[in-house]
């Protein structure tokens, strides 16, 4: 994690500073009730979680007692702040790729030819996709990676999610571009993924 800049935040659990763009702000209301606030613009004072997985593997309402120091916060909270981060990054990841799904190269041979593209590019694989097609698009990764091509690769959990997510029925497979304009759109998109697995692998 990085440290040192005005824009570092330290996360309430783990005490590790990151910029407060790698971070979840939470804020907490009247009713000593703590909420997501995914895109940091709610008003009021908050505080940071910084996402990272060894931390919220070990998440608990104990973690987030320092809280009390600066709130008078109504536990227990964990449970229901994961419950309620859960749904809101379940609808802005809906609305991202809906606003994305023009731009975006979905299943195995949309997928593979734009792997030709020298351009950047994210894949989304689902974790239920077949064997075969995880080993072609690997196998497609690693030659652009040998020829100097930038891929990053994201697992996703299930077809049918994927598929929800861009309009169709299943989907196991798909790719966009992170050059140009795209570059924020899909950096966000990656990092809510990721986020949104994590707290589905905790349970």
């Amino acid at each position: 994690m990085k440290t040192g800049s005005g824009s570092d935040r330290r996360c309430v659990a783990c005490r590790k500073s990151a910029s407060k763009q790698e971070m979840l702000r939470l804020i907490v209301d009247d009713e000593g009730q703590l909420w997501p606030d995914l895109l940091q613009k709610l008003p009021g004072r908050g505080v940071y979680l910084c996402m990272q997985a060894e931390c919220l593997n070990g998440m608990s309402d104990r973690r987030l007692q320092p809280l009390k120091a600066k709130f008078k916060v109504d536990f227990p909270q964990w449970e229901k702040v994961k419950e309620r981060l859960v749904s809101i990054l379940h609808k802005q990841l809906l609305q991202m790729f809906t606003r994305l799904r023009v731009k975006t190269e979905i299943g195995r041979d949309a997928v593979m030819h734009r792997l030709w593209n020298n351009a950047p590019v994210l894949l989304l694989i689902a974790t239920d996709a077949g064997d075969a097609v995880v080993r072609q698009i690997e196998d497609a990764v690693e030659k652009r990676e040998q020829a100097g091509h930038k891929s990053r690769t994201l697992s996703v959990e299930s077809k049918q999610w994927l598929g929800e997510m861009l309009g169709r029925d299943s989907v196991a497979v798909a790719a966009l571009g992170t050059s140009g304009m795209m570059a924020t759109n899909v950096r966000k998109l990656n990092q809510y993924c990721g986020w949104y697995g994590q707290l589905k692998v905790i349970g």
